[in-house]
């Protein structure tokens, strides 16, 4: 008997509510979703902390989810993006009060010029861009932009895959497609970005 892909794994749960039937999910399911936070997050910890958020709001909330209106995947996978992102929005929300904990230590005794000034190298406080930095970080701007502009079956699979750093698996999964599907939409998918941009070479995760 062939084993039980996510969406059917899912489903059981549903009917079940049992911890056997979400031990099994969470064990297919947690890869994914750990990268996916992670790419978010890039800490190791903290995008752990995420997925286990986004396990408990499945375990609490699963029905909610209405399997009429879209996949499974694409359910959680958004549930684990609004967690990490509001992981993100409280770290960045301290990281200022931080830096300024740590500028004004400068004066004291306790903390030597060469402590502070590692602390702004290593978080890259007010270091200036050279040039070509610059022009890079437009370029990446500009090539999401056009990649917001592409038909909707090629624009999430795109970004999930450049931008999020999904593998193909995990994308056929999310989306419930053949990972021989999801290749074709991404390879049509760069070619109509490269469009956009003649003239100049860009490079995708491949």
């Amino acid at each position: 008997m062939a084993a039980k892909n996510i969406q059917e794994l899912a489903e059981s749960f549903m009917r079940t509510s049992s911890e056997k039937d979400f031990v099994e999910l969470y064990k297919r399911i947690k890869p994914g979703i750990f990268n996916h936070c992670k790419s978010i997050l890039v800490d190791v910890e903290t995008a752990e902390d995420a997925v286990s958020n986004t396990m408990a709001k499945v375990w609490t909330k699963i029905a909610q989810y209405d399997p009429q209106r879209g996949n499974f995947s694409t359910w959680v996978y958004n549930i684990a993006r609004n967690e990490s992102l509001v992981i993100k929005k409280s770290e960045d929300k301290y990281m200022p009060i931080i830096s300024e904990v740590v500028r004004e230590s400068y004066d004291t005794d306790d903390h030597t010029p060469t402590e502070v000034n590692r602390f702004e190298e290593e978080h890259n406080y007010e270091q200036p861009l050279d040039f070509e930095q610059e022009r890079m970080n437009n370029l990446y701007e500009d090539v999401l932009i056009k990649m917001k502009s592409l038909p909707e079956i090629y624009k999430e699979i795109l970004y999930d895959r450049e931008i999020l750093k999904m593998k193909y698996q995990e994308i056929a999964d999310k989306y419930g497609m053949k990972k021989r599907a999801v290749a074709t939409r991404i390879r049509r998918a760069r070619l109509k970005v490269r469009e956009m941009f003649p003239g100049i070479s860009l490079n995708f995760n491949d």
